[in-house]
């Protein structure tokens, strides 16, 4: 290596170091990103043949949200909510009040938890605003946590704590929308991307400018739209980049200082890939 390359690489590494990263996330919210997650991929195998988007990104001029699961089946569209709460819960005019027993002291601790329906009746609102499309959303909230004691409600919102009667429901219930309205408002949503990032578990679910996320390889140009992740490997002036594309094949290119953007509740932010351990583009999960 001559003394130019070196001199560069050497200030490649510093320039990199710099570079901002992602939002840290709190425990909590890691964990209810966890159980989101494997909501997703265990209702995709008790109903294989209905289709569904994490994450679905809502931003308007009225305000941003976001929809963690959102199911077609049979022309009929469901928003889940997904909650994972322990203790036991009660629902009150302003939210649920959630009662816990620490298991070491024994002393139980109250807490007021705002209402998912009300969270969720947004979301959806806005939503309608998003996609003008005339079709039905139910509405869903759905209790999960191996910690769950029980849940009191009082209002006529649909919710559930166990797997097979919400699967029951979206098999049997729900209402229909017409024609293809259903289909139609599903291909709208768009479900978002996820960052992820090792160091102090951060990570972000955000839109990816898709202009941003393209490469060169020795098989050719990769487009995003061909990208389903990438897992990142770190030097200290480059990065490899482990590619998996949407029909499985895997590739790996080196990159200096490659860097991306998104958007992020209506904020658009620029992070380098060198930040990054981890990114799954955001796809839909059908048969």
């Amino acid at each position: 290596m001559g003394i130019r390359a070196f001199l560069h690489k050497i200030k490649m590494g510093f320039v990199r170091a710099g570079e901002s990263s992602i939002p840290y996330v709190n425990e909590a919210k890691r964990y209810g990103n966890y159980g989101e997650d494997e909501f997703t991929y265990r209702l995709h195998r008790e109903l294989p043949s209905c289709k569904i988007k994490r994450n679905v990104v809502i931003s308007t001029l009225d305000g941003n949200a976001e929809i963690d699961c959102l199911v077609l089946h049979n022309n009929k569209l469901f928003a889940i909510e997904v909650k994972r709460w322990k203790g036991c819960l009660t629902e009150r005019d302003d939210g649920f009040l959630q009662e816990k027993t620490d298991r070491w002291t024994d002393e139980t601790h109250t807490k007021l938890l705002k209402s998912p329906f009300k969270q969720l009746g947004r979301a959806i609102y806005l939503l309608r605003k998003q996609v003008p499309i005339k079709a039905w959303v139910n509405a869903v909230v759905f209790f999960e946590d191996d910690e769950l004691e029980s849940v009191s409600a009082f209002s006529d919102n649909i919710w559930f704590d166990r797997y097979q009667d919400l699967v029951d429901y979206i098999s049997n219930d729900g209402k229909v929308s017409f024609g293809t309205g259903a289909k139609d408002f599903f291909d709208k949503c768009v479900p978002a991307d996820y960052l992820y990032a090792n160091a102090w578990g951060k990570s972000l679910h955000c839109i990816i400018n898709r202009a941003t996320l393209r490469f060169e390889s020795p098989q050719g140009n990769i487009y995003s739209d061909n990208i389903a992740s990438i897992r990142i490997s770190h030097h200290w002036s480059s990065d490899d980049l482990y590619i998996t594309m949407v029909d499985g094949f895997t590739t790996t290119i080196t990159l200096e200082n490659a860097k991306i953007q998104v958007s992020d509740n209506g904020r658009t932010s620029t992070y380098a890939l060198c930040k990054l351990d981890y990114i799954e583009l955001g796809r839909i999960l059908s048969q």
